[in-house]
């Protein structure tokens, strides 16, 4: 079993890696998430995420349904990243270069490069066929950097009750 998901893994490394240079391609300095957020969302539609949307605060949150409606697992991450301006960049703020299994550039590790491996990690539980029981929510939020964590409070407090979840 553990060698058939790891040689999926293994077959989602390249997309997952373009993906994640894709994703800090885009300028998203908090506030300012909303092409990044459609980003996220396709690539989960792509994936073959079972549920994905958009919530009212910009939050964007794909689901994988298991056998059963609980429990539910939450892995999050935000999109919004700090001003690169007046930092010394080698790469370029939005680069999203990738050289010796590093990709550069504002957000790859806070926290872009999280929220495509969750995002991934997702895809690929989908793709592994177990049966699991329970419900897989990847959430990438939004006002995370300025230190009041917006999106997911409103993601825990409204957003996911609302669903059940």
């Amino acid at each position: 079993m553990y060698d058939l998901i790891r040689g999926r893994a293994e077959g989602l490394r390249e997309r997952m890696a373009g993906f994640a240079s894709g994703l800090i391609r885009i300028p998203s300095v908090s506030l300012d998430e909303g092409k990044a957020a459609e980003a996220v969302e396709k690539e989960m539609l792509a994936l073959g995420y079972d549920k994905v949307f958009r919530d009212g605060n910009g939050n964007v949150a794909g689901i994988i349904f298991g056998r059963e409606a609980k429990p539910v697992l939450l892995l999050c991450s935000h999109l919004d990243t700090v001003s690169p301006e007046g930092k010394a960049w080698t790469k370029g703020a939005y680069s999203g270069a990738a050289e010796g299994g590093r990709i550069y550039g504002a957000g790859a590790s806070d926290c872009k490069g999280g929220t495509a491996a969750q995002i991934y990690a997702g895809a690929l539980l989908k793709k592994s066929l177990l049966p699991f029981r329970g419900t897989l929510v990847v959430a990438a939020t939004v006002a995370e950097e300025n230190g009041r964590s917006v999106g997911l409070r409103g993601l825990l407090s409204g957003t996911l009750p609302g669903m059940g979840c």
